[in-house]
């Protein structure tokens, strides 16, 4: 009679186990199927997984993509993902084929959770195990989050060969170690990073518990005994190992070796680049919850129970070892010991939270031990027995309810933390590259984020940018931590320093056109001589660069025809031969238990367990949940001076105006319209309308309990550098809160009620008849004629620098290129491009100061310089013609090297004078320009007012040199021409060698400057 209720008992926990499963399973494609194609949008990496799909999609066999970087192999990432993706593209769109195959991969995770924690604990354990995995949010995290998609294939199905690999190890059956090897050739071909470490912290423990339980005798013994007898044993399976060991290695190297050989061929010296997983999480919190409070949230609040039971048997010491390790590193640098264990250059190379994401695999079959013992089990007993039902009711109840919530707050964190711009229509940017032959130039994006990525997926035309740091090699980009070009601001300096080398050097690139996203980069993009072409119908402003030559064909990276057919074969070939091979077994070798000792008292737990994980999960998550609502609902932003400053701050650098305005002492008289309409006259310039805050400091003055003064020190990043700002604001308390008291306003208003001023527009009519026909230039049309006025080699110490002056010699605006080039002995020619300190386009008889950066001097002189060369290329402007208003200007003697100069504009203009600019060349008496340099004023000029300034300036005159015994060639549009006589410059030498031009950035589109 026991047997047969021991038989029906053991039928009931297997099908139970089973049914949970099912539920699992069923509730994942209910909740991730449903979700996921909402959330991809906001991810981090699901576009440039798409992208890769894409490049599949239509190059099968080709690795070679030249859509990014000028280039680069796709042999530098796994290729099985991207491929099912693009083979399910075939009948779906792109994103349909994404969501598809992701939900599909969720699926056959939750299988291998299953599986993997029956090597723990029975089958209705392993089914909790399962439904813990579709909430579990360091899942939620990898796939809504991060968009994950081969890491979560990586580690689906390394965890369903692990119960292959024990079995092998257990019952020593070839079958198991194929269908280990088998499944494990998908985990390779997916995600390498999850196959190499997977070797270390989930296959070597999985090989120890093997060894354990087919020698029961070892679990009896003392510590160091146990040691000591488990080198024996692994030594006496040295050939089970060695085996297994040999063909793990053979597959990994064989299946993707052309990574490997581009690993070896090509590896990777490229400047780390900085990441939240490694930050100090008590110093940097806002990466700490990101990268380790959300996904290891429940880890830490069953941490003791999982301590308990990871560490209780011998069989486990593997699994021990390998979750604190995990757990360990994934604190990234919280701690030194990580850095200290893996050494630095894996340190800043490796992404550490995927460390914490294994640790949250490991730790599931322990979690689901635990939660099934508290549903239905001994700690339910408990706390029945302790208390009473009720008690461990309203217990569970809410510790469910506060999961769930913090479930959905990972499902909705891009909302209260913003990870991605707002989505972009990308059609009207596919019409554009689509149309007049703009693909034959390259484009960068600016302010996209990733979705980057998605418009490369659609267009065949080429960015310098790109979202795959390891396969750029581009020493702009290499040399510097920068992430992407397209949030360059978000690298500080280092970040649109980059940029700012694209945006001299586009030639070089044949980067024409930037579509941006945000007006922060504008003033740098005029600056360096860009253009904005057209705003088009979804908000997106395209720049354009004149005479930019289009895309020089560029020889792909060489690779055997043969490792090209490898990787578009067998990768595919590793998943057909385990469907096969898995639907073989599953028919015929399939048994029912694992192993035949069980571990069947794993849920006893001592009572400091049993209060301490049973209490910990409500109060961790309740509290994490109301702080949040405190953040955003219920945080006290005015209760002192300080916070009442510093949140004033930080709602106009978002530019929330309207909760900025709540913080002004209520009254009748200053109302929302009058403050905005006197910010709208005060503001603008290049602060705040292109800045974002850097840093604030804020020093309150008096003692006086119910008014003080403070004083605000902050520090703006531009795109054209930072700017320090000194702000006295006085503060007055009423009713328990702190206000700013509006400071007194007294507004310029132009004398004038009417200002009109008289445009003389220029408009290219293009070809002179229709055509498709290509041409290199916009049109074949004669080039306007221009003239070098002078051109000279400065030295100054290390620097050195070609400057002069070029004319306008036309009776049209044009648009002006310059390149220096430089001949060297050793045949080499290096070429140099103007950066800010010159004017791109020029009104008719107009000319220009410019000033060339060139190499420091010990590398010219150790380069042996023959002869140079400066170039430019004309064509016709329509736009950017307009530098400002009437200029004014004094030059005082500071002292004999260093000059003040005092500005004055008069904006006759109808628009702005957004950011006022002048370019200033300095002359000796021989009227030769010794430097050219840009000064910003970061305040704006309104129509028809005045605006002074005042600017240092420091003369080079006397302790530079002029280099003549270098000849100098010049051409204009590819014909050499005579630079005209250096002649005395009257005004500059009553100006102290000075001679200043009007250059400044108009924000308004008046014309599309």
């Amino acid at each position: 009679m026991d047997s047969v209720d021991n038989l029906q008992y053991d039928i009931w926990k297997n099908l139970q186990g089973k049914r949970l499963l099912l539920v699992a399973m069923s509730i994942a494609l209910l909740l991730h199927g449903v979700i996921l194609y909402f959330t991809l949008p906001q991810t981090y990496d699901a576009f440039v997984h798409i992208f890769f799909a894409d490049h599949y999609a239509r190059f099968w066999f080709e690795p070679w993509e030249y859509r990014w970087y000028t280039g680069f192999l796709t042999i530098s990432y796994p290729p099985l993902v991207h491929q099912m993706i693009a083979l399910i593209s075939k009948l779906f769109p792109l994103k349909v084929a994404f969501c598809l195959y992701t939900i599909t991969i969720y699926e056959i995770l939750i299988v291998g959770v299953y599986r993997f924690s029956k090597l723990f604990f029975g089958k209705t354990t392993a089914g909790v195990a399962a439904i813990l995995t579709v909430v579990l949010s360091s899942m939620i995290e990898t796939l809504h989050v991060y968009g994950q998609a081969p890491t979560l294939t990586g580690m689906a199905f390394l965890l369903n060969s692990l119960p292959f690999l024990y079995q092998y190890f257990v019952k020593k059956k070839p079958i198991y170690l194929v269908m280990a090897l088998v499944v494990l050739a998908v985990a390779v071909s997916s995600h390498h990073v999850t196959a190499i470490f997977g070797m270390v912290f989930f296959i070597a423990p999985t090989i120890l518990m093997a060894l354990v339980d087919a020698n029961p005798a070892l679990t009896g013994l003392h510590p160091v005994r146990f040691v000591q007898q488990m080198v024996l044993v692994a030594l006496s399976s040295y050939k089970q190992i060695l085996l297994f060991g040999v063909l793990m290695i053979s597959l990994a190297l064989g299946l993707i070796f052309p990574y490997w050989y581009w690993s070896k061929t090509d590896p990777i010296t490229q400047v780390s680049i900085p990441h939240g997983s490694r930050d100090n999480f008590l110093e940097v919190t806002s990466s700490g919850l990101i990268f380790y409070v959300i996904p290891l949230a429940l880890i830490i609040a069953l941490l003791p129970a999982i301590a308990y039971s990871i560490t209780r048997q011998k069989r486990y010491l593997g699994w021990a070892v390998s979750f604190f390790i995990c757990l360990l590193f994934g604190s990234g640098g919280t701690t030194p010991i990580p850095k200290l264990m893996l050494g630095e250059n894996a340190f800043n190379i490796l992404t550490l939270d995927r460390f914490g994401f294994w640790a949250s695999v490991i730790a599931i079959p322990f979690m689901a031990q635990f939660i099934h013992s508290f549903v239905a089990g001994s700690v339910k007993d408990f706390w029945i027995a302790k208390y009473d039902s009720a008690t461990h009711f309203v217990l569970s109840g809410l510790s469910g309810l506060s999961y769930i919530l913090f479930v959905v707050y990972i499902f909705h964190l891009a909302s209260f933390r913003p990870l991605q711009p707002k989505e972009i229509e990308i059609e009207p940017m596919l019409n554009f590259l689509n149309r007049d032959e703009h693909m034959r130039w390259r484009f960068l994006t600016l302010g996209f984020g990733d979705q980057m990525a998605w418009l490369s997926t659609n267009t065949l035309a080429a960015t310098v940018d790109g979202n795959y740091h390891s396969a750029r090699r581009l020493p702009e980009l290499t040399t510097r931590p920068v992430e992407r070009l397209e949030n360059a601001k978000y690298s500080g300096e280092e970040g649109l320093a980059s940029l700012n080398d694209f945006l001299t050097y586009s030639e070089k690139y044949s980067l024409k056109y930037v579509f941006s996203n945000d007006r922060f980069y504008d003033p740098l993009l005029y600056f360096n001589g860009w253009n904005r072409t057209i705003r088009l119908e979804n908000g997106i402003m395209v720049w354009e660069k004149g005479n930019i030559s289009t895309i020089k064909p560029l020889r792909p990276t060489e690779l055997s025809p043969l490792l090209k057919k490898v990787w578009g074969i067998l990768p595919v070939s590793s998943l057909v031969v385990a469907v096969l091979l898995s639907s073989v077994y599953l028919l015929r070798f399939k048994e029912e238990e694992y192993h035949v000792i069980r571990n069947g008292s794993g849920e006893r737990y001592p009572k400091v367990i049993l209060y301490s994980a049973s209490l910990l999960p409500i109060l961790f998550f309740t509290f994490f949940i109301g702080k949040q609502v405190y953040e955003l609902l219920l945080v006290k932003e005015q209760d002192t001076p300080e916070n009442t400053v510093l949140n004033y701050y930080n709602h106009l650098d978002f530019q929330r105006f309207e909760k900025a305005f709540g913080f002004f002492v209520p009254s009748p008289a200053y109302t929302l319209d009058r403050y905005l309409l006197e910010k709208s006259m005060t503001d603008g310039g290049l602060w705040p309308s292109y800045s974002k805050l850097d840093s604030i400091a804020v020093h309150p003055n008096g003692n006086n309990a119910d008014a003080v003064k403070a004083e605000v020190f902050t520090r703006w990043r531009t795109s054209l550098g930072y700017l320090e700002k000194t702000d006295t604001l006085s503060l007055q308390k009423v009713e328990k809160k702190w206000y700013i008291v509006p400071a007194e306003f007294e507004p310029e208003i132009p004398e004038e009620q009417v200002i009109s001023h008289a445009y003389t527009l220029f408009r290219k009519m293009g070809k002179r008849k229709i055509s498709s026909f290509p041409t290199v230039k916009d049109d074949r049309i004669k080039k306007p004629f221009a003239a070098f006025k002078q051109v000279n080699f400065i030295r100054s110490g290390q620097e050195n620098f070609l400057t002069g002056e070029i004319l306008n010699a036309d009776d049209i605006p044009v648009n002006i290129a310059l390149r220096v080039s430089i001949y060297y002995h050793n045949n080499e020619v290096r070429n140099y491009y103007p950066g800010s300190a010159f004017l791109y386009n020029n009104s008719p008889k107009g000319s220009t100061f410019f000033q060339i950066a060139l190499d420091n001097t010990s590398l010219m002189d150790s380069l042996q310089v023959d002869s140079m060369a400066i170039y430019a290329d004309t064509d016709i402007s329509e736009r950017g013609y307009l530098h400002g208003g009437a200029l004014n200007y004094t030059v005082a003697a500071v002292s004999t090297k260093q000059l003040k100069i005092r500005a004055e504009y008069y904006n006759d203009l109808t628009t702005d004078l957004t950011i006022p600019g002048l370019l200033l060349a300095e002359k000796d008496s021989a009227g030769v320009i010794w430097q050219a340099r840009l000064y910003t004023h970061p305040q704006a000029i309104r129509s028809g007012l005045h605006g002074s300034f005042e600017v240092g300036f420091k003369k080079i005159n006397g302790r530079a040199q002029h280099i003549t015994k270098y000849p100098v060639g010049a051409y204009i549009n590819g014909q050499r021409r005579r630079v005209l006589p250096t002649i005395p410059d009257p005004l500059a030498n009553r100006n102290h060698g000075l001679q200043i031009l009007p250059h400044c950035f108009m924000a308004q589109e008046i014309y599309l400057q």
